[in-house]
């Protein structure tokens, strides 16, 4: 078998679907469900995918390493529900690693599209992600959500576009907005420690402000237009949200339980 394609999903009813129809071509497809309470698991099944259950856990990538150890292909392609493998990538994977090559592991580039418009600038294309590589070449870190997958041996290149849709409408971004959060507050409290002016404003204000000036206006993201400018500015938005899941973290190691709260608004 040369190619299993792996994917965690939870509550990806509406798009696990067109996934999985983007690499009907692999040699098996599974899917981790991870704690779902919609029908994710069963349009998987319904699609051809094999399909396992786990427990939800706010760190993806715990999940993600699971699943890299059902596969059976010789090659192993990491995908999202948010995203479409087209016939013209699906060609150059298949042709790559069909050559025996040296590489245990390919970047691919991955094309954003925020709110149904395609980003082309502020560093939002190239978006190399590491997700194609041999079976046992690589490891997630379970430390962070958003780190790479640490790979033992040579890395290349593809040249053809991973399409990747992570927010079609503002209330799917707000949805995202309010899980990825939670995580990235909990790694704060746990790596810092308890929120403080100081903190704020070198982990939240300047960070915040940094990224938006670099994004739109060094890195060029004004030239996308207004998806440009909500792209960098939505940036902005995450770290002032996770800042104050922060702060209320830091309420609960000082004593202030949300239930005390509660009873003085009574």
């Amino acid at each position: 078998m040369l190619l299993s394609v792996c994917m965690i999903a939870r509550n990806e009813a509406s798009r696990i679907a067109a996934a999985l129809e983007s690499v009907a071509w692999a040699d098996e497809r599974i899917v981790l469900d991870c704690g779902s309470q919609d029908t994710t698991a069963d349009i998987a099944a319904a699609c051809g995918a094999r399909v396992y259950r786990a427990e939800h856990t706010p760190n993806l990538n715990v999940n993600k390493n699971r699943c890299l150890r059902l596969a059976c292909g010789e090659w192993i392609l990491l995908l999202d529900a948010d995203e479409r493998v087209s016939p013209q990538l699906a060609a150059e994977i298949q042709e790559r690693i069909s050559g025996a090559p040296r590489e245990q592991a390919f970047w691919i580039p991955r094309r954003n599209w925020y709110f149904g418009h395609p980003l082309r600038y502020g560093r939002q294309y190239p978006d190399y992600q590491l997700r194609l590589f041999r079976r046992g070449a690589a490891y997630f870190p379970e430390r962070h959500i958003h780190e790479y997958p640490t790979v033992h041996g040579a890395v290349g290149y593809l040249h053809t576009p991973l399409e990747h849709f992570p927010y079609e409408t503002l209330s799917h971004y707000l949805q995202k907005l309010d899980r990825d959060t939670d995580f990235q507050a909990r790694w704060l409290q746990q790596r810092y420690g308890a929120i403080s002016l100081g903190k704020f404003f070198r982990h939240g204000l300047w960070r915040a402000a940094k990224r938006f000036i670099e994004r739109y206006i060094i890195w060029g993201g004004f030239r996308d237009g207004f998806a440009g400018f909500w792209a960098a500015w939505l940036d902005g938005v995450n770290t002032f949200v996770t800042l104050a899941k922060w702060w209320h973290l830091s309420q609960y190691e000082h004593g202030y339980a949300l239930s005390e709260t509660n009873s003085l608004l009574r």
